[in-house]
């Protein structure tokens, strides 16, 4: 229901707010989430944007833009999150920013296969040619490539956006439900 309004809110072209018009609530309710999240960023709203609305649906330019601060943001919260969980033993210099260079990748990989992540052969349907699809072992999703520990953590990343995601969807959904 939640998802429903958002997007509908995302493609209107009338942003009243009156007795008969509430295109405004999910989006007042989106950002409120953020704000009760404890970040206080705008992260749970972008999410919640690229995963429902379609990052690809919007202007070129504008999508481009947006996608380019949600990475980065991404980036910056997987680096800590490698650091705080200590994924490499650092002990010179150079492992720093080895280190940096294998979190914005995970973090590349992650929010890509989070966002997009279909397999290439069934397309997500799970069937190709009447039979489960032996690509994606019928799961719908793309395997995720690359050695045992970068898979790890970017599987474990990508649990985090869904983590993010889902409990930023809760919480504006309770808002609405609040408001109402």
């Amino acid at each position: 229901m939640f998802a429903e309004r958002y997007l509908n809110a995302l493609s209107t072209s009338n942003l009243q707010d009156d007795d008969q018009h509430h295109q405004t609530e999910p989006l007042v309710a989106a950002a409120l989430a953020d704000l009760s999240g404890g970040s206080g960023e705008l992260f749970g709203s972008m999410l919640l944007r690229a995963h429902i609305a379609g990052v690809p649906r919007q202007p070129a330019e504008s999508a481009a833009r947006e996608l380019g601060v949600l990475l980065r943001i991404w980036t910056s919260a997987v680096a800590h999150k490698g650091f705080d969980r200590k994924w490499m033993n650092i002990k010179a210099e150079w492992d720093i920013k080895a280190a940096y260079a294998m979190y914005a990748k995970i973090a590349r990989v992650s929010l890509a296969h989070w966002l997009g992540g279909e397999c290439s052969c069934c397309h997500g349907t799970k069937v190709v040619e009447s039979r489960a699809c032996t690509h994606c072992n019928g799961t719908g999703r793309e395997p995720v490539l690359g050695g045992a520990i970068e898979r790890e953590k970017v599987l474990d990343m990508i649990s985090e956006l869904e983590g993010l995601f889902q409990a930023h969807s809760a919480r504006a959904a309770a808002k609405m439900r609040r408001a109402a």
